[in-house]
């Protein structure tokens, strides 16, 4: 499988890409088809993720699975293109792990991480804001970035599924990993590539 040649997006480092809006990734079932040529291929749970005709995933608690090593680069970049009004949630986590997750927030601990590393760096539409709780509950179109994670002996991986502690109210349309830290002009190359299909 070949790497899809879309929009003028960083390629280098690029090990998982996930697009909604790309039949290449996404035509129908539960098979999220990875657009990178690694063939990481998620699963979408049956029920709680449903995809829409514009080009994403309404998510109702529900999300994706991939029981596979997708890297063991100990600073990677994950990009997320996604929209929500929950008051708690987390983007990534280990299958089966309570320890080893990526991006959780609620009302009283507004930012934090467990077992992806240290210094890892949350960025909103290429700012970095002081929190993710007062900042990305406002339902609109962002694109999501943490910077410096480890997936060093990540073997297994899950969007969406931890608990109480998952996206009920919103959308994801993008998925994306790199196995280096991109720099901000890479981040800005990735954002303007997309920025027109989100409205922003």
């Amino acid at each position: 499988m070949g790497i899809f040649r879309g929009p003028n997006i960083v390629r280098d480092g690029l090990v998982l890409q996930l697009d909604a809006a790309n039949t290449k990734s996404y035509s129908s079932g539960t098979t999220w088809s990875d657009l990178s040529g690694n063939n990481f291929d998620f699963t979408l749970d049956s029920s709680g993720i449903t995809h829409n005709s514009n080009g994403y995933f309404e998510l109702a608690n529900g999300g994706a699975t991939g029981n596979f090593n997708i890297t063991d680069s100990t600073n990677c970049t994950f990009v997320f293109w996604m929209k929500t009004t929950d008051t708690q949630a987390l983007w990534w986590k280990q299958v089966g792990s309570t320890s080893k997750y990526l991006g959780a927030y609620h009302s009283t601990n507004k930012e934090y991480y467990g077992g992806f590393g240290s210094g890892i760096e949350f960025h909103m539409d290429l700012t970095q804001p002081s929190n993710i709780y007062d900042n990305i509950r406002d339902n609109n179109w962002h694109m999501i970035e943490f910077k410096n994670v480890d997936m060093s002996g990540i073997d297994t991986n899950e969007f969406n599924k931890y608990g109480s502690f998952t996206f009920g109210n919103g959308a994801i349309a993008m998925i994306k990993m790199y196995n280096r830290n991109l720099t901000t002009a890479e981040s800005t190359q990735n954002f303007n590539a997309y920025r027109t299909r989100f409205g922003i």
